[in-house]
């Protein structure tokens, strides 16, 4: 006995769950009743498995001869092999010769219904032969195209050769005829609404010509043309934007004057589109507004707030996609605020980018912070073969107020940082410490070091500085300024630590006398002392004098800062000078944005790039321009020149300003199909497998959960489904399908207050059976010589004579 759906034989595992319910709990059934029952089952169960009963000749041996009746073959191919089989039954003995009809199943010829054309099971027809020839032995013979879309027929034959049954083979050759097919339609699988994609279809041809090809996404058709073929191979490209959220469902036609089938005339492709990313601006020292609205013109929904309202709980950015820093120092945001944005890129797998500017990366003290662990480059700028000399003023307030009943006071402290500041300083660079009051006190005039004062003496005169009375930052910036301007060395900065507000607060003189100092070349950074001190004038002076604004909020921050401010003035991290980034290698990010066609940049900050982070763009001294990394489970992107002035000052005037940083941020936010419940769709056979896979906040599966699916199917028409629990966090269904083409799955999940949705597209291709033939010849006769078979003459078209009798 054989089975055509032996498949359904794994049923009867079921009569054993039976059995044993019965003997755990033995309710009122008896054991006959239940005997006959299982009998019952078990036969209803072999029904299904459709068995053919061989019937062995008298004299012991069989002839089976297997009919391809498969599409490939067209109604004139099916009916010459229909009078090939006549033929070789005529010539048997009575009742030796069986024939087999075969498709992707086996039936007795005449049972045209039961074959499923559209697919070539050699395989499984070889197999049915196997089963009919008894021990008497036989012979087969196999008569078809040798297009086979499923099994293995070689594998097969060897199994009958091991018997000792040979199998001869008669292939039938279509007439050539022109044909024309849809060889593929391939979309990025996931997207964003209002993102750019290229649609790319492939057409197969075996004559050259024209055809008419038209693109649908769902029902709206969107591009119709016609277009010239070549035989083989001819691609088409279209550039689409994804309209909606939901799974686009998009298909290729094709029709052609000179065509064989039309069954092949079509393929389809989904693509997940996610609504537009959502993207959290933070705004330092530049501005973003017309960053946002250029964003938003190329599909970015983007919200702009200063950098120090940044939420610093987690759930708080929630419907935010990727964070962006705009020239942020490190001292506009708390330790908390920066370890919220590391784990939102690291634990979260969302994105970060930030850009740079003049109180960013090296220049915003970054280093040693959760910013810097989060970026792909370090605060270290790459050594230089001779760095310049540095001329380094710290401005120190002494008045009666840094000096409150507190230990350590803020005075220490300033005393402490300004001697830490020495540190840095190497030989041949200057020093001078200005401390002040009412009136300012030269501490330590300036000199070089290694001449005059020696280390511990210049740090001895620091330590003598006594408390004073008021408070005039006016005076004190005029005298050091003064005095910093007569100093030689291509660095010249100065620092000014103050916890008070000034006599004078009239912002004109102090901006006469910054910039004058910036026309001079000098530097100027800002730190702010506790609550009390004039944090608006001081964070305007760091602007002025395109420096640094920090804020002390307690004595301990100071050293740290000022030691920052020390190595940044003798590590030069910031660039100038108007340069063209070069790609440092190809990258996705880039993909639409070649190097040449990216506007000039008049500076950026000195970085090193980490390890294990990509390079994309590097400037004339190969530090980096643009580098990512994968960070955790999300994305960070470094840029280190600015988005606007002072670095990218006429950038807002390109074309593509808006999409050029859109591509960075959409490089850094998660996968449309990320997140807690993952739906998947598989092939099963001539059915598709459903499979959802669900956790919970912490990441363990969720159990017990009503998950409901609808399928839409290729016509627009839906079917709902129940999927059920399987294993751990695992939902799953297996459901036919009707047609070929698009499919789209909308998983509904709902447990207590959980009400969560996740879409997975799947597309239904036309059978392989529709494409031109593949070789078949070549096939059969292999399998012939397999187990010593013939390979027989005759039908070779349509036409073809009726074979000579084996």
């Amino acid at each position: 006995m054989i089975f055509r759906s032996p498949q359904a034989l794994l049923l009867l595992l079921l009569l054993t769950l039976f059995v044993a319910a019965w003997l755990r709990w033995r309710g009122r059934l008896s054991a006959g009743a239940l005997a006959l029952r299982l009998a019952g089952a078990a036969l209803v169960v072999l029904a299904l498995a459709e068995p053919i009963i061989p019937r062995p000749e008298a004299g012991g041996r069989t002839l089976v001869v297997l009919l391809d009746q498969s599409d490939s073959l067209g109604a004139a191919g099916q009916a010459a092999l229909r009078r090939q089989a006549d033929t070789f039954v005529r010539a048997a003995a009575p009742g030796e010769a069986r024939v087999l009809a075969f498709g992707g199943r086996v039936a007795p010829a005449g049972a045209a219904d039961a074959l499923y054309p559209e697919q070539t099971d050699i395989a499984g027809a070889l197999r049915a032969a196997e089963g009919l020839i008894g021990a008497g032995g036989g012979r087969v013979v196999l008569l078809s195209d040798g297009a086979e879309t499923q099994g293995d027929a070689l594998a097969a034959a060897q199994s009958l050769a091991r018997r000792g049954i040979p199998v001869d083979t008669l292939a039938y050759t279509a007439p050539e005829a022109p044909e024309v097919w849809v060889q593929g339609l391939r979309v990025p699988p996931t997207l964003r609404v209002g993102e750019r994609y290229s649609a790319e279809i492939t057409l197969g041809s075996t004559a050259g010509g024209t055809a008419q090809l038209q693109l649908f996404d769902g029902t709206a058709q969107v591009e119709a043309q016609e277009v010239p073929i070549v035989p083989g191979e001819n691609r088409f490209s279209y550039q689409l934007t994804a309209r909606q959220p939901g799974i686009a469902r998009l298909r290729a036609v094709v029709a052609a004057a000179s065509d064989g089938t039309d069954r092949n005339n079509s393929a389809a492709a989904t693509a997940l589109v996610a609504p537009p990313p959502h993207v959290l601006l933070l705004e330092g020292r530049s501005g973003g507004d017309e960053l946002r609205v250029a964003l938003r013109g190329a599909g970015i929904e983007a919200d702009l707030i200063p950098a120090a309202s940044l939420p610093s709980q987690l759930s708080l950015l929630e419907p935010y996609d990727s964070v962006m820093l705009l020239d942020v120092p490190a001292g506009d945001l708390s330790t908390d605020q920066m370890a919220t944005l590391r784990e939102f890129v690291r634990s979260e797998g969302r994105g970060l980018v930030a850009a740079g500017g003049r109180s960013s990366f090296t220049l915003g003290a970054y280093k040693g912070t959760p910013l810097e662990a989060a970026l792909p480059v370090t605060m270290d700028p790459p050594p230089r073969p001779e760095r310049a000399d540095v001329s380094l003023l710290l401005i120190i307030d002494k008045s009666a107020s840094m000096g409150v009943p507190e230990r350590p006071s803020k005075f220490d402290m300033a005393r402490e940082s300004a001697i830490l500041a020495t540190e840095s300083l190497r030989q041949n660079d200057r020093l001078g410490v200005l401390a002040f009051d009412t009136d300012p006190q030269w501490v330590v005039p300036f000199q070089q070091i290694g001449t005059g004062l020696s280390m511990a003496q210049i740090q001895a005169q620091i330590s003598s500085i006594q408390l004073g009375g008021g408070t005039d930052i006016l005076s004190a910036l005029d005298e050091g300024l003064t005095a910093l301007e007569a100093q030689s060395g291509k660095v010249r900065h100065a620092v000014l630590l103050t916890d008070g507000r000034s006599f004078s607060t009239q912002r004109g003189p102090y901006q006469a006398l910054v910039e004058r100092a910036r026309a001079a070349n000098i530097t100027l950074s800002a730190i702010a002392i506790g609550q009390d001190a004039d944090t608006e004038l001081l964070k305007d002076l760091a602007t002025w004098g395109a420096g640094r604004y920090y804020f002390a909020g307690t004595p301990e921050d100071i050293p740290r800062l000022t030691m920052i401010e020390s190595q940044i003035a003798s590590a030069e991290p910031q660039v100038e000078g108007t340069f063209r980034a070069d790609l440092a290698a190809p990258h996705p990010i880039l993909r639409d944005f070649p190097a040449n066609r990216i506007p000039a940049l008049q500076g950026y900050v000195a970085t090193t790039l980490k390890p294990e982070a990509e390079l994309v763009l590097k400037s004339p001294e190969d530090d980096p321009v643009l580098a990512v990394w994968q960070y955790g489970l999300g994305r960070a992107v470094a840029w280190t020149p600015s988005v606007e002035a002072p670095w990218a000052e006429n950038w807002a005037n390109w074309p593509e300003y808006g999409a050029f940083w859109a591509e960075l941020i959409r490089y850094t936010v998660p996968e449309p199909d990320s997140g807690p419940l993952q739906v998947r769709a598989a092939a099963q056979g001539d059915a598709l497998t459903i499979t959802a896979d669900a956790l919970t906040a912490s990441g363990a599966p969720l159990d017990l959960a009503d998950t409901q699916a609808t399928i839409t199917l290729p016509d627009g028409s839906s079917q709902a489904v129940t999927l059920r629990q399987t294993a751990p966090g695992r939902y799953q269904q297996t459901v036919a399908l009707p047609a070929d083409g698009p499919y789209a799955i909308t998983v509904q999940q709902r447990k207590g207050d959980l009400d969560r949705t996740a879409a997975a597209g799947y597309v239904q291709p036309y059978s392989a059976e529709y494409l031109p033939a593949r070789g078949g010849a070549e096939l059969l006769r292999r399998i012939s010589a397999a187990g010593g078979g013939r390979v027989l003459a005759g039908a070779a078209g349509p036409g073809g004579a009726g074979a000579a009798a084996p």
